[in-house]
């Protein structure tokens, strides 16, 4: 009797502590806990994560991304992360800015390549793409327009005119997109442009 008294109170504080709970502390928990509710957990990156913030900002599992596919992984030869999702990928570039991340995903007929949060503010942005380059496809560079200082976004065709088209891969027709940007001021004579952002290579 005396246990289950001890039990019973136990809960009963425990619940009084909820009810107490700041109500925009436990919405934002429900929120997060939302953002990745139907995903495999082991794959969702961690707090503190740049990929996984984004991931979460644009609506984890419900964003253009949908869930994750494979965990955030390092590079082994320079830093900075990457991580696949259902319909995208997320590359964090440290070389371009500590909090700078490329991403790319596929809207309807169209490949969006993004970019923000560069180190410092460029007057223009050089793009460099290219489809199934293993297959002997031209890279092709476009001078983009910015949207702020410290990002921008290419939009292009899911299906452009290429000279090579149609990778088989286990019975069906696979696409490699390749993408990096640079960041440029316009100089007297000629541009001063920055590093290029670590390549987003995405195959779906």
């Amino acid at each position: 009797m005396s246990t289950t008294r001890t039990l019973l109170a136990a809960a009963a504080v425990a619940a009084g502590a909820l009810a107490l709970a700041p109500a925009g502390a436990q919405a934002a928990a429900t929120a997060t806990t939302a953002t990745s509710a139907a995903c495999d957990p082991s794959l969702v990156a961690p707090e503190g994560s740049l990929v996984g913030g984004l991931w979460r900002s644009n609506g984890g599992r419900t964003s253009v991304y949908g869930c994750p596919v494979t965990k955030e992984y390092g590079y082994p030869d320079k830093q900075g992360s990457w991580q696949r999702f259902q319909n995208g990928k997320i590359v964090w570039s440290p070389n371009l800015g500590g909090g700078t991340l490329l991403r790319v995903f596929k809207k309807d007929r169209t490949m969006v390549f993004k970019w923000s949060g560069l180190g410092r503010d460029w007057d223009f942005f050089n793009v460099r793409w290219s489809k199934d380059p293993h297959l002997g496809n031209k890279t092709t560079q476009v001078k983009v327009k910015r949207l702020t200082p410290w990002s921008g976004q290419f939009l292009i065709s899911a299906n452009p005119r290429v000279d090579f088209d149609d990778t088989v891969s286990h019975g069906r027709a696979t696409d490699t997109w390749h993408f990096s940007v640079q960041g440029c001021d316009r100089g007297t004579f000629s541009s001063d442009c920055g590093p290029w952002g670590i390549p987003v290579v995405y195959k779906y």
